[in-house]
């Protein structure tokens, strides 16, 4: 076993052999280099664990590193080993960690399936995959920093990770950018992180309370005269055969009960309960719930019914197990009734709350009507609960003025 003061001239005198040469170091026990029959010359330290393990991690090539400098990580190592520091075993560990892509694998399959609505779980995977992955998905878990989730929210809003692909057969799938998208994808990456650290992947949650982009409001309703030229373009595109029946049927319905579009789409002829003028969703946002129907609403139902001819209530004309794409219809629909782009179908949900409010009921009756889980959701409408009862007091004062 040679032993010498290890230094470079000394270092660098050491001719290569067939087999590995160990040379040790006089100075300090456990550190030594190794000179490869190849003239790879490597730094080594050799200690052993609390539990009597050995260990001889590489320091670093000399050439790359002075064979003083490697002394001082050797003395640091050993003596760390010491006090049960195991250099290796963290190397090994470090080299095994998960990736920000191992994470959002485990997310997706241990989380989001079974705790999420499907829509849900769509949308988290759709996010993963178009904005996180290509900007961190190689990252380590337990090194990612709050700088890289601002970096992804800047990044996303302005729109690096937007593009055009090919989605199906001659289709194609958008993916946007922009405050909104880049606040959902902060939120997705907080929880994913609060899942890391329930699963022992790190300690703590870099995506907790990161400012997020103001947006703008999109709870845009109809005032009465829209809602007039709404109802006569739905009737005159129906006569005129411009729209399906379906097709009105569900824009009337969402104007008429404010429920979502997916709950409107997915409704079946099983789902109507006709004696009691209920409609029973098995699954919606908030989960399975009654919604009592008013007599307009019933009566379109009704109506439709005298047609029944599928499963869906809403059905398109493409087979009567499939439902209609609403987007070009409701163009038309809205440019016929001449009101601007601003009304979006959800216009016709915000629609119903809005006048639930500025008719006379409360938050958590609007709430009630609108399936919301959380009353903060309601909150949206408060301006109206205002303005109702500035209303209800101009009445009463007009009341007293007069006498």
């Amino acid at each position: 076993m040679q032993r010498e003061r290890l230094t470079k001239s000394v270092v660098e005198r050491i001719h290569p052999g067939p087999k590995d040469i160990v040379v040790w170091d006089q100075e300090v026990k456990g550190f030594g280099l190794k000179v490869t029959p190849k003239g790879r010359r490597v730094y080594f330290a050799f200690y052993r664990t609390l539990a009597g393990q050995q260990r001889k991690p590489a320091i670093g090539v000399h050439g790359k590193v002075t064979a003083e400098n490697a002394r001082q990580i050797a003395k640091k190592w050993i003596a760390g080993a010491l006090v049960g520091q195991d250099i290796s075993a963290e190397r090994q560990e470090a080299r095994t960690a998960p990736l920000v892509k191992d994470l959002a694998a485990r997310y997706l399959e241990e989380y989001a399936k079974p705790h999420k609505k499907p829509s849900s779980y769509k949308s988290d995977k759709s996010n993963l995959e178009h904005h996180v992955l290509p900007l961190i998905g190689t990252k380590k878990v337990s090194e990612l920093k709050r700088s890289d989730i601002e970096f992804v929210k800047t990044s996303v809003r302005a729109g690096k990770t937007a593009k055009r692909k090919k989605a199906r057969y001659r289709g194609r799938c958008i993916v946007k950018g922009g405050p909104g998208v880049a606040n959902r994808v902060v939120a997705l990456l907080s929880k994913m992180m609060a899942c890391a650290v329930d699963w022992d992947l790190r300690l703590d949650n870099p995506a907790l309370r990161i400012k997020k982009y103001p947006e703008r409001r999109k709870d845009r309703f109809l005032d009465m005269d829209e809602i007039r030229r709404l109802l006569i373009a739905l009737r005159d595109s129906e006569q005129q055969r411009i729209e399906t029946p379906d097709v009105v049927a569900c824009f009337l319905l969402l104007l008429l009960t404010g429920l979502r579009r997916g709950e409107i789409l997915n409704l079946t002829w099983d789902d109507v309960d006709f004696s009691r003028k209920n409609l029973i969703l098995p699954d919606s946002k908030t989960g399975a719930r009654t919604v009592p129907l008013n007599n307009q609403a019933f009566d379109i139902l009704q109506k439709h019914h005298a047609s029944k001819d599928g499963l869906f209530i809403v059905k398109s004309t493409a087979g009567q197990q499939s439902r209609p794409a609403l987007g070009k219809p409701w163009e038309r629909v809205r440019t016929r009734a001449n009101i601007d782009k601003s009304a979006t179908i959800n216009a016709l949900r915000h629609t119903f709350a809005s006048w639930s409010v500025m008719g006379g009921l409360s938050l958590p009756q609007t709430g009630a009507l609108l399936g919301h889980k959380s009353a903060q959701t309601t909150l949206r409408y408060a301006d109206h609960l205002t303005q109702a009862v500035r209303g209800y007091s101009q009445q009463t004062a007009n009341l007293i003025a007069a006498e």
